[in-house]
Parts: structure tokens; C-alpha cells; sequence
């Protein structure tokens, strides 16, 4: 059935043809590239793409006006399926870390600028740091979002990220550079800290799991105290192992 033009809102479709040229092109297009690609003047174009960035459905790179897909526009985590199957591959590697350390073991997949939280081998200790299944939280402030941003190509890392990065506690990395040179640190050592960044009184150390089209990462977290910073990097070296067997065994399921 065709449709009737009187009822299209012209600026709601020019709209949306802006962000069919940002999706389409894959990376990122300065406002005179996006005025040309959709037969906009500047200043009309200008004007959507300062609602959708209001919006979140567009950002804007820091110190130029290259806009890219916002949070809101970023691709929804795998389907069910795929994070039961990521859930069964990861759960004998989760019981071992929490055997070896008796600290909470968190599997967390990325959906645009927040992770998720898909599953959790608590610790038997009564002091313990534990967020709900289901949870989110910022990306940027999580030894997990951390993993996966620098399991990213190095000129990716920051996208679909807010221009302006919520503060969680006071530790909470919320300048754009020094967040890039702090993942330029997690992918030469393999994993990522999170020292009271997300949550005060809380450490946290987690490495991401090498999947093709699901970023998904492995944690293990607990109070201050009990993670001192020189524990930080045996636990490290304990989770890059472990998510290591964990790719191969997801990939090897049946089905993949």
C-alpha cells in the first residue's frame, strides 16, 4: 500500500535522512559532508543535527564538527540466544575465578555507552560488591566497558560515547583524552582496572572476551581492601586466560 504524502512531517524525514547518511557512511561526516549528502543547506541541517545530538542520537567529535551515530542509534546487544550460549561458554570459567578468589565474577556485554550485567558467580564472603543482572552502567567507568572500548580499533574507541562523560565517584576518568590514553594502557596489558571509578569503595579488574560481533568482557570485583592495587594484576593475567577459553568455547558450540 502506498503512502499519503500530506501525512510525511518534511522536517522529521530530513531529519532522518541525516542520520541515514551517518549509519550508511560508518564513520563519522563533518556538517558540510552531511548538507551535501542530503541536499540540505547548512543551516537547516545544523539545526536537526543540534536536536538529535539534544537527543542522544547523535555526537559530535570534540574540537572539530564531525558528527558520528550517537548512543541511542548504537546497535542493541546480541539476540537471547546468542547471550545464553555466551552465558553457558563463560560459567566454568566464572565458578573457577570465584574458587580461586572468593571475589565476584561479572559477565557484562556493551549496548551503545553502557554495559549490561548477564550474569554473576557471586562471592560467599558477607562484604561483597555485586550489581543485579540486568543492571547498566556507564561504560566508560567500568573496568568491563573499559575491557571492551579497548578491544576496539584505536580510532573507535571513543565512539558513540557522550560528549560530556558522567561523573560517578570522584576517580571517574571524564576527560575524553586522558579516558583515550588510559585504553591506549588496557590494550597493551590486556586488562582494565576500575579503582573506585564506578563505585566508591570498589576495585575491579576485567579483560575482554575475543568474540567476532559481540563485545562482551569478564570481571572480577570486590572491596578495596580485599583487591589491593598489587593484587590487580595477577587477577589480570588469571581473567586474560580465562576469557581466552571462553572464546573457544563459545565458538565452538554447536550452531556458531
Amino acid at each position: 500500500m502506498s503512502l499519503d504524502a500530506r501525512y510525511v512531517v518534511k522536517p522529521v524525514r530530513k531529519a532522518l535522512q541525516l542520520l541515514e547518511a551517518l549509519v550508511g557512511e560508518g564513520r563519522p561526516l563533518t556538517l558540510s559532508e552531511l548538507a551535501e549528502r542530503t541536499a540540505l543547506p547548512k543551516t537547516t541541517a545544523f539545526r536537526y543535527l543540534y536536536t538529535l545530538r539534544s537527543a542522544g542520537f547523535v555526537v559530535q567529535a570534540e574540537g572539530n564538527d564531525a558528527y558520528a551515530a550517537g548512543p541511542r542509534l548504537a546497535a542493541t546487544p546480541a539476540p537471547a540466544a546468542a547471550i545464553e550460549a555466551l552465558r553457558q561458554a563463560a560459567l566454568p570459567e566464572m565458578q573457577r575465578l570465584q574458587l580461586r578468589f572468593n571475589e565476584t565474577v561479572n559477565l557484562g556485554v556493551a549496548d551503545g555507552a553502557e554495559v549490561i550485567y548477564v550474569a554473576m558467580v557471586g562471592s560467599t564472603r558477607s562484604l561483597r560488591m555485586e550489581a543485579a543482572i540486568g543492571a547498566r552502567d556507564p561504560i566508560h567507568s567500568t573496568s568491563l566497558g573499559k575491557a571492551m572500548l579497548a578491544a576496539r580499533p584505536a580510532a573507535e574507541r571513543l565512539d558513540g560515547l557522550p560528549k560530556r562523560l558522567v561523573k560517578r565517584t570522584p576517580r571517574t576518568i571524564t576527560s575524553r583524552t586522558t579516558l583515550a590514553e588510559a585504553l591506549d594502557a588496557v590494550a597493551a596489558q590486556g586488562f582494565a582496572l576500575d579503582l573506585e571509578e564506578n563505585e566508591t569503595g570498589a576495585h575491579c579488574v576485567a579483560a575482554a572476551i575475543p568474540l567476532r560481533g559481540l563485545a562482551a568482557a569478564l570481571s572480577v570485583s570486590g572491596p578495596a581492601q580485599r583487591l589491593p592495587v598489587d593484587l590487580l594484576p595477577r587477577i589480570g593475567a588469571a581473567l586474560v586466560q580465562a576469557v581466552a577459553t571462553i572464546a573457544a568455547r563459545f565458538e565452538a558450540a554447536p550452531g556458531r
